[in-house]
């Protein structure tokens, strides 16, 4: 594993997982009501979040996304 670019300058903030970015994203939506984060599978490349993503009418969209 090596040190991002981020990690190194101690002024830098910390780089975002894939997870936050695509919750950010979501919520912004205005159809998508709420997200759930139903579990986490760590594997020795990275983490796979998998979401719960609410509609309006009750519909529930299941999502995984990876941070290799």
């Amino acid at each position: 594993m090596t040190l991002s670019d981020d990690t190194s300058n101690p002024g830098a903030l910390p780089a975002d997982h894939a997870g936050s970015v695509l919750c950010r994203l979501l919520v912004s939506h205005p159809e998508v009501t709420d997200i759930e984060l139903l579990g986490q599978t760590d594997l020795p490349d990275g983490i796979i979040y998998a979401l719960g993503v609410i509609l309006p009418d009750g519909r529930e969209l299941i999502v995984e996304v990876a941070d290799a």
